[in-house]
């Protein structure tokens, strides 16, 4: 599955004011659901999308090496 670079960035900006308002807003972090949300949606989905646009140009390097 492809996922374009724009889509990729656009996710990993979109959870960033999520996390930071998890590290920053301490009375958000008593209410359990926020908790949840940041643990096992927005967290993870920043990571992932982070990890994606930092591997990309090393990913495409290596499929066009292994295709020639």
């Amino acid at each position: 599955m492809y996922l374009s670079h724009r889509l990729l960035r656009n996710i990993h900006l979109a959870t960033t004011p999520i996390l930071g308002a998890f590290v920053y807003a301490s009375p958000l972090r008593e209410i359990s659901t926020f908790v949840t949300l940041v643990q096992w949606g927005a967290f993870p989905l920043a990571a992932c999308a982070g990890l994606a646009l930092w591997l990309r140009p090393w990913l495409a390097r290596r499929s066009n090496s292994v295709r020639n």
